[in-house]
Parts: C-alpha cells; sequence; structure tokens
C-alpha cells in the first residue's frame, strides 16, 4: 500500500483535550480511528483514550497481514472498546459513578485494505471520503440534531448549530451496547482523501469547504490550517479540534511524505496520548454482557452485509 497520512489537534479553548486520534498499519492494511470523550462524563478524555488503544491493540493482532473480515473485526474491536471504557468505572474506585458519571466517548474507524476502505463509527465524530475536491460519502451523527433532519425538521444547515446536535443516541460506554453502524464499502481511486474528525470540526466547517482545503497537494498543511481555522471561527467557545486524514497514492512516485508499506514490518501505531497504560489488564465480562454483545455483532454485521 502507499498513502500520505497526517494528523492535527487543538484543545480550543476547553481546559483539557478529550480527543483522541491513532492509526495503525501492517504491510497490506490500515486502520485509522477519532474518537471524542464526552465532557458531560466523568473522564472522557480516558474513555477515548482506551477506545483507540483497544482498536490499536485488536489491530496489531488481527493484521497478518490483512484482516480475515473486517466487518467482524470492527464490530468485535467496537465492542470490546465499549466494555474496556466501562471497566474504568470500576478501577476508579470512586463509588459514585452511576450512569450519568459513566464514562463515554464516540468513535469512528476505517479500515482499508485490498483497495477497500470499511468504515464503522458510533456517536457524532465523522468520516468523510473525497474525490476531486467533493464529499462522495459522510457517515451520519447518531444525534437528536441528526434524527430531527431525518424527520425534515431541520436543514442540514442548522444540524451544525442546533442545540440537540450534541444529545447523542449512541456512545461507547455507557449502560447500553451501542448499535455499531456500518457504512457502505468504498473502492478507493488515486488521490482519493479520507478524513475523520471530531465535532468540533464540522461544527465549524461545512462539508463542501471541508472538501475544498483538503483537496489541496499539501495535505498536511491543510490538515493543521483547517484545525486552526475551526479553532478560530469559535474562538472563546471553540471544543477541541481533532482531524486525521489520509490520501491513498496508486503509483509510487507521488509524494515524499507517503508511507510505503511493503517495506514496514509489524504494526505502527501514533496515538494522541496523554496517559499510559489506560486499557484495563483485567476486563470481566457477566454472561448477560456476553450475550448482549455477542447478540449486537451478529445483528451489525448482518446488517452491514445486506448493504455491501
Amino acid at each position: 500500500m502507499r498513502f500520505a497520512i497526517f494528523q492535527a489537534t487543538s484543545v480550543g479553548d476547553r481546559r483539557k483535550n478529550e480527543d483522541r486520534a491513532g492509526y495503525a498499519y501492517s504491510r497490506d492494511a490500515l486502520l485509522m480511528m477519532v474518537a471524542d470523550g464526552m465532557g458531560g462524563h466523568v473522564s472522557g478524555d480516558r474513555a477515548a483514550e482506551v477506545a483507540v488503544q483497544v482498536l490499536a491493540k485488536a489491530f496489531s493482532l488481527a493484521a497478518k497481514p490483512t484482516v480475515d473480515d473486517p466487518a467482524t473485526f470492527l464490530a468485535h474491536a467496537f465492542i470490546e472498546a465499549h466494555f474496556a471504557v466501562n471497566a474504568l468505572v470500576a478501577g476508579d474506585r470512586a463509588g459514585s459513578a452511576g450512569s450519568d458519571q459513566q464514562p463515554r466517548t464516540t468513535l469512528v474507524a476505517a479500515l482499508v485494505q485490498n483497495g477497500q476502505l470499511w468504515i464503522a463509527h458510533v456517536g457524532d465524530s465523522r468520516l468523510y471520503h473525497l474525490r476531486n475536491g467533493r464529499v462522495t460519502l459522510r457517515t451520519t451523527d447518531h444525534s437528536q440534531a441528526q434524527l430531527l433532519l431525518q424527520q425534515g425538521l431541520l436543514t442540514e444547515a442548522d444540524l451544525r448549530y442546533h442545540p440537540s446536535r450534541n444529545r447523542l443516541l449512541a456512545s461507547i460506554g455507557g449502560e447500553d451496547v451501542p448499535r455499531v453502524e456500518f457504512t457502505r464499502r468504498v473502492t478507493l481511486q488515486h488521490n482519493d482523501v479520507v478524513a475523520l474528525c471530531s465535532d468540533g470540526l464540522w461544527g465549524q466547517v461545512d462539508d463542501e469547504e471541508i472538501a475544498k482545503r483538503l483537496s489541496v497537494p499539501n495535505l498536511e498543511w491543510a490538515t493543521k490550517a483547517l484545525v486552526e481555522e475551526a479553532v478560530t471561527r469559535a474562538m472563546g467557545h471553540s471544543d477541541n479540534v481533532t482531524l486525521l486524514t489520509m490520501r491513498w497514492l496508486e503509483t509510487a512516485h507521488e509524494s515524499l511524505d507517503a508511507v510505503f508499506t511493503e517495506t514496514t514490518a509489524g504494526v505502527v501505531t501514533s496515538i494522541f496520548s496523554e496517559m499510559d497504560d489506560a486499557v484495563p489488564s483485567d476486563l470481566v465480562l457477566s454472561d448477560d454482557e456476553v450475550d448482549r454483545a455477542i447478540q449486537e455483532i451478529n445483528e451489525t454485521i448482518e446488517k452491514f452485509r445486506r448493504n455491501r
């Protein structure tokens, strides 16, 4: 594989950065991830950290050098991340962590192998597939505002500013096992751009501008500049802003910054991290939790395969 990948983040006007992003790759597969810890719950940053680490670890075990079944892999990894995030409460010994205090996070992930893009997400962190300066695919938010949009009560322009856009209907972590959404598989073409971001970015910059600004030759500069622009537009009340971008390169002579995985052994992971050893080492699930997880995995895989 040949690709160029870049990432940028900003704390904005918040006290700390609860966004996390990362990527891992083997010789023939690439995994990209963005998680946005939910600020209304304790330890949102820890939840995002754990979610990204769990997926990266799962990828390192599964990519030999490709993942046998991308849909099954993503479903299992997301559910594993959900229970790992929930395990943070028990590990904290806080003693008063009810359902409102459980750490939670959004999670969006992209798996690329054999020239195909596989997408899964929970929450309102987004993935954009861009081609020739246009958005060809975008994930659908799991939020109350998105539900109002689907019911015809909001316009797309309203979605970015509506007060219910941050009221999420699903998350990694929490009492309910999340319904992971899979987006249709995409065949990548030379120079396609895949962008994963937190709502701090798309809440300030609309889809058309995102596509235009990320279509320039210098994707590294564009990634950093777009994050800075989102913070500037929300000056004084900016959320955390995170953007992870990848340009797919079919030919070998396109970019000095490209990753050529034919010469790479093993898996390399890069994560915006402020913690060490964030993933709980002992995760024990009850029988009910296991049954619920298996049922959810089977449902999400079946839904994905029907839409392929």
